[in-house]
Formats: C-alpha cells, sequence, structure tokens
C-alpha cells in the first residue's frame, strides 16, 4: 500500500483544505492509499476525513505549519512520496528556512511533489529550486506555463452540491429581500484577495442604485488582512446595506450546502484579486449560475470561460513574496457592473454558460486520478533508483 503524507491545508474550511481533503479523501477510497496529513489550520477537534490528521501545533502554539513536526512526521510514517500543498514561498521556508530543520532533511527526502499555485508573473529566480528538487505540479495553465516542465492537474468543483437554485428563494432563505439586487464576494480577507477594490467599485453604483446591497463571506477583520468595517465606516449612507457572513470561526466557514445557497442568491460575484493560483470560490460560484465580474489575470480566465466578464488589469505592482501581480481598473469594474446590473439576460446566458464549463472542465475525480497517476509514477521511479 502506498504510503503518502501530505503537508498543507486539511480539517479547516479553507480553499487549500478543500483541495487536500477532495484529492486526498479519493486517493484512499479510489486507489486504496494511505494517506496522512500535516493539516495546516487543523487544531485537533473531530472533522469527518478519510485521511489521518495530524495537528500541526503540538509541539509549539505558534508554528501554525507544523515545521517542528516534519522530521518527526517523516519517521514515524515513513511515506512513500511526500506531497506539500502551499504558496511557493512558504514551501521554500519548509525546505531551506525552517529552524526545526537545520541538516534540511525534508530537502534532501525523495520523492516529492510540490502542488503550486501561480498567482503573478515574473517568479522570484529562487523558486526555481524547486524544479530540482521535486515533481512540480500547477493547478492552473498558467501556472503549467510559468513553470516549463511542470505537470497540471485543475482543482475540482462538487456540481452535484452545487448546483443553481431560485434566485429568489435563495435571497428568501438567507433572509434577504428577493427584490434587490446582491453583489457577492467569497474571499479570505487578506491583502491580496483586495476586497478594498471590491469596495471601491460597488461604492459608486450603490448610491446611484438603492436596491443593490453588497455581501462580504469572510471576516470583517483579519490579521493579514484590513479592517473592512472600519475601512467603510465613513460611508455612513450606505454601509447598512454592506453585509457580512456570521458565524465565521478561525479555521471553519459554512457548510457546502448552506454555500450553495449564497452563491446562487447572488446576482452577481465580483472578484478584485490581484492574482489567483485557480480561483475555486470563483468556480463554485461559477457551477451555481451566477455570473463572474474578475480581473483578466493570472489563472483567473481560465476558470471563468465563458462564464463572466474579464477586466483587464491597470499595472503590475511587486508583490511581498516577490512577484508581479496586478492592480484592478477599478472604473471598468464598476462599469461592467453597472452594465450586467441592468442585463438580466445577459446575466442567465452568462451564469447557463458558467455552470456547463466548470462541469466540463473541472472535477475531483479527475484531480485524484492524476494525483494517483503522478504519485505512482514517482514511487516506481524511486524505487528502480534504489535498486543495485
Amino acid at each position: 500500500m502506498t504510503k503518502v503524507l501530505f503537508l498543507a491545508d486539511a480539517g479547516a474550511h479553507t480553499g487549500f483544505a478543500k483541495v487536500t481533503e477532495s484529492i486526498g479523501n479519493r486517493l484512499v477510497d479510489d486507489y486504496g492509499m494511505d494517506v496522512s496529513c500535516l493539516a495546516v489550520n487543523y487544531r485537533g477537534d473531530y472533522w469527518p476525513t478519510k485521511m489521518k490528521l495530524y495537528v500541526p501545533t503540538m509541539l509549539d502554539k505558534m508554528d501554525i505549519y507544523g515545521k517542528g513536526r516534519f522530521i518527526e512526521m517523516l519517521g514515524t510514517i515513513e511515506p512513500d512520496v511526500v506531497v506539500i500543498l502551499n504558496d511557493p514561498a512558504i514551501i521554500l521556508q519548509f525546505l531551506i528556512d525552517n529552524p526545526f530543520d537545520p541538516d534540511r532533511i525534508l530537502l534532501r527526502y525523495r520523492p516529492l511533489l510540490t502542488y503550486i499555485p501561480v498567482d503573478g508573473y515574473n517568479m522570484p529566480p529562487a523558486w526555481e529550486i524547486l524544479d530540482k528538487v521535486s515533481m512540480r505540479v500547477a493547478m492552473s495553465k498558467f501556472g503549467q506555463d510559468s513553470m516549463p516542465g511542470s505537470k497540471l492537474v485543475h482543482h475540482g468543483v462538487d456540481t452535484k452540491t452545487f448546483t443553481p437554485m431560485n434566485k429568489k428563494e435563495a435571497k428568501k432563505a438567507l433572509g434577504m429581500d428577493p427584490k434587490r439586487f446582491l453583489i457577492l464576494r467569497v474571499d479570505k480577507n487578506s491583502i491580496r484577495k483586495n476586497y478594498a477594490d471590491t469596495w471601491r467599485a460597488v461604492r459608486p453604483l450603490m448610491r446611484k442604485y438603492p436596491d443593490i446591497d453588497v455581501h462580504f463571506h469572510c471576516h470583517s477583520n483579519t490579521m493579514d488582512g484590513v479592517s473592512l468595517k472600519a475601512y467603510t465606516s465613513l460611508d455612513e449612507d450606505i454601509r447598512d446595506r454592506l453585509t457580512f457572513s456570521k458565524d465565521l470561526g478561525p479555521f471553519t466557514g459554512w457548510p457546502e450546502e448552506q454555500m450553495r445557497v449564497l452563491y446562487s442568491a447572488a446576482d452577481l460575484f465580483i472578484s478584485t484579486s490581484y492574482g489567483e493560483g485557480f480561483g475555486l470560490t470563483i468556480a463554485e460560484a461559477l457551477a451555481c449560475g451566477t455570473p463572474v465580474v474578475a480581473q483578466n489575470v493570472s489563472a483567473i480566465p481560465e476558470v471563468v470561460g465563458p462564464g463572466g466578464v474579464l477586466i483587464d488589469p491597470d499595472r503590475p505592482w511587486t508583490a511581498p513574496q516577490g512577484q508581479e501581480q496586478m492592480l484592478p481598473n477599478i472604473p471598468r469594474f464598476t462599469e461592467e457592473i453597472e452594465r450586467l446590473y441592468h442585463a438580466g439576460g445577459v446575466r442567465r446566458r452568462l451564469g447557463e454558460a458558467g455552470r456547463e464549463h466548470v462541469e466540463r472542465s473541472f472535477s475531483w475525480d479527475k484531480a485524484a486520478k492524476q494525483f494517483a497517476t503522478l504519485i505512482t509514477k514517482l514511487e516506481t521511479s524511486d524505487s528502480q533508483e534504489e535498486q543495485p
């Protein structure tokens, strides 16, 4: 039985955790693998999963990534393949700048697979180290093109759960007025996700059209983001029409069935993110038949497909990790949102096309099958190298 160790999010309602569990559980059920995960953001509460989850902060409460447990996990599990799913800058910290691994044992461990989101341009040269020590797997065609020689495994979407509902009925189920126009954003409130520019884009339209409401499914204040309530505090005439989801814990969110209702209730889904390695919430919104307005950058175009409107960026900026990401053209966002506000028929056609695109393009079963093939290939090639 192939033993796999994931160093990735799991046991939480994050995008990466959904990816890890959607693939990892299928590797157990469909391919008979023994899958363990040193699970970022998992704190030990019951979590239904076929994988074996380990708490990263067992040795150090501040060690959210579990850097202090990597070597322990390698010795305890003795995995045939290690899979690291995280941003490239974080993966390099695991491999090169880990104070708990001064001998760089993880860097030398083989075989190693890195599942990498590429959300920008002109990647730092240091990231090329990952090509020398691991099999790189991109999450998008954009990412694959940015990493020549890498493999490609798109994320999936559970299109049996995320299905369109009647928008009026969905709004009623959420306690919203079914006659009002709802603009939705679903993402972590982080710097890259750039909620501030979403608010800048919709603010003039909320003043112009009193039936427009905006809902942000995120924490209104996070350590690495901004205080959105403080940011919007001076917009006294419209801020009561901006709402935030309740019952969001530090590592938990809403159940998928409830998210389906939220996605379906929206008339438009907006993202002013500087860049995406994939864009899972965008794909889930499309699966629920909700059209998207987003930037024409990074992996976003291949996820949106025919299901929305793409806005060319304003200009690049250098992100803290070293890659270039794109600042949105806010006036163009405002123009397109207003155009679609008036065009119900266009919104319906985009929503239908987006749903078809997601059904055709993104499957967790396919992603798991591709991972099983890559893991088997790595395990086999490593075994052959060990033979005299």
